[in-house]
């Protein structure tokens, strides 16, 4: 049994198989929303041409425009932490074989 305060490297797995499924879960949501801006952006892009918009209308698509890059930003986060996850489960399953594979 592992004393207290040391991570097994069982439960390190697991951790990080829990991160990774949170990981990919966000990361959908944040598909999501980006879609879902874009699909904003182009109906008020669309909703008339630009010589005859309004200081409203050009204030929404500008609020629009960031929400959409705050968005990518937020998937590019994502992926790369899922990046660092995946590439730390690597490294834990490779010591792992490692250990019960002495000799190799």
């Amino acid at each position: 049994m592992a004393a207290q305060g040391n991570v097994t490297p069982i439960s390190e797995r697991v951790r990080l198989v829990i991160a990774l499924t949170q990981i990919n879960s966000d990361h959908l949501r944040s598909k999501s929303r980006v879609a879902g801006v874009e699909i904003e952006l182009e109906g008020a892009l669309a909703a008339s041409p630009p010589e005859a918009r309004t200081s409203q209308q050009c204030l929404n698509i500008e609020m629009l425009r960031e929400r959409l890059h705050e968005a990518n930003e937020s998937m590019r986060a994502l992926e790369e932490e899922r990046a660092r996850l995946t590439a730390a489960l690597a490294d834990l399953e490779a010591a792992a074989r490692r250990i019960s594979e002495p000799g190799r």
